[in-house]
């Protein structure tokens, strides 16, 4: 070996990761930077929560990067279906814009192993995040830090996070303005049953209107707020 000659050791891969994002900009952009400057290798995108699933399955990469806020399928339930399909060798680190504290108790609740914020991370910092949950640890963005203090002090969860992913798929379907029978017909259930879930879904709640089962899905970030005036609030 010539003495200039420099002993490198064999290039260690970074983590294979899935994105699923709605927004096609941003999954573009994240993904070009964490391959090209993080040496991440992302290896699959969609924008859909269940198209999301059926891709990981496919793939089994290490690390699914998956945002909250898309169409379509509850992204703490496909979390669930990941983890039992790959049998826990997939970390999901969801990516959101609103990093609001019944967030992470749900992410706690699916078994994700976090949460880093769109807009007060930078994109090395999501790297690290990935390579973080792809070692087997768990990472929050700094501004849940509160809540997880009050979390390891002992403090309930939010009312969401107790909430079964049946219940909170009829919540959703109420908040975009259906009828009973039209979410039985969009949830495959019968229309007794929908029926029960919403008078459950009140008494668990303590809440007496579907106005304000309505005013809650906002306010848990399941709706949009101009839905209210559906509703008359």
């Amino acid at each position: 070996m010539k003495s200039d000659e420099v002993k490198k050791g064999p290039h260690v891969r970074g983590p294979r990761v899935v994105l699923v994002d709605d927004d096609e900009a941003i999954m573009r952009c994240v993904g070009r930077v964490l391959e090209l400057d993080e040496e991440i290798e992302v290896i699959g995108q969609t924008g859909h929560a269940q198209a999301g699933v059926a891709l990981v399955c496919q793939k089994r990469p290490d690390v699914v990067l998956m945002d909250i806020h898309m169409p379509g399928g509850d992204p703490f339930l496909a979390c669930r279906e990941i983890q039992t399909a790959l049998d826990g060798a997939c970390q999901v680190l969801y990516y959101t814009g609103f990093p609001r504290d019944q967030y992470l108790d749900r992410c706690i609740a699916s078994g994700a192993a976090g949460i880093v914020s769109k807009h007060t991370e930078s994109i090395r910092n999501v790297a690290l995040a990935i390579r973080h949950v792809a070692a087997g640890n768990s990472y929050f963005s700094p501004e849940l830090a509160n809540r997880l203090i009050e979390l390891e002090a002992g403090h309930p969860m939010s009312r969401i996070a107790t909430l079964t992913h049946r219940e909170i798929s009829v919540l959703r379907e109420l908040a975009a303005g259906k009828t009973q029978l039209e979410i039985a017909e969009a949830l495959d259930l019968s229309e007794r049953t929908v029926n029960k879930e919403v008078g459950d879904l009140k008494e668990k709640l303590a809440l007496r209107s579907l106005n304000e089962l309505l005013i809650f899905s906002v306010n848990e970030g399941l709706s949009h707020p101009e839905l209210i005036h559906q509703y008359g609030a």
